[in-house]
């Protein structure tokens, strides 16, 4: 591997646990004879879209619901099926449900470190909100529309309390976090595709390039599991050169 600054680094075990696009084709480097299939096979997988949007607040007071109780773990606004079903049609023609769903939490009603006195965090996390937005990002008002419409369910005067607030879209995370169309690239198969899958590198960890393995959100299981992936891929390690 060579640094920005020139410098090489030389291991036997290389472990990405970042996009298997740039793992395969930016950064991998002469790959073997025996890898070239493996590198055009990935060469030729579209990468998708990003779905989902982040806030991120700092707000005065405990966020609370309606109903008094206090934010926490997170809470799930979700609409119908059907509205679902819509939500995700409505993705392709670059728009946003009405009412889309919604992941709310406040880390810091639960860990009161993560803030100085008479400060809170927090986090909305919005679903099917499309990449290519119509009329794009920079000057839309969803962001501000998810907040209102937060604020439907929680106590009153929670818009009052917002101190500082961001908005991390599809295409903020493409800019900021080089994901490419703003996707997460979690893995989306199921059981099945555990079992049996195109892409045996996203379930086993291993590639066709010795020494090279692959972890994180794009493989087996996904994101958002505790960090199974990294364990998986370390064990296969182990095994292969322990």
């Amino acid at each position: 591997m060579v640094c920005t600054d020139g410098t090489e680094v030389t291991s036997p075990i290389v472990v990405s646990a970042c996009n298997p696009h740039d793992t395969f084709l930016k950064w991998l480097k002469n790959p073997p004879s025996h890898a070239v299939s493996l590198v055009e096979r990935w060469r030729a997988i579209p990468n998708d879209d990003g779905y989902e949007s982040k806030i991120d607040a700092i707000v005065a007071g405990p966020p609370t619901l309606k109903t008094g109780e206090p934010l926490g773990a997170t809470t799930v606004i979700s609409p119908s099926l059907a509205e679902i079903h819509h939500g995700f049609a409505m993705m392709s023609r670059g728009q946003v449900l009405a009412q889309p769903g919604m992941l709310v939490n406040s880390p810091s009603a639960v860990d009161h470190t993560l803030v100085p006195d008479g400060r809170h965090v927090f986090s909305l996390e919005v679903l099917y909100t499309p990449y290519g937005l119509a009329g794009g990002w920079p000057n839309s008002d969803e962001p501000q529309r998810w907040l209102d419409e937060v604020a439907g369910v929680l106590a009153p005067g929670f818009l009052e309390s917002l101190i500082e607030w961001r908005a991390m879209t599809p295409e903020t995370y493409e800019r900021e976090f080089h994901l490419p169309h703003g996707h997460a690239t979690s893995f989306a198969g199921g059981p099945l595709a555990a079992l049996h899958n195109k892409n045996p590198e996203l379930t086993r960890y291993e590639t066709a390039v010795k020494g090279l393995y692959l972890t994180g959100a794009a493989t087996f299981p996904g994101a958002g599991i505790w960090g199974a992936s990294g364990r998986n891929a370390a064990l296969r390690i182990l095994a292969r050169h322990g």
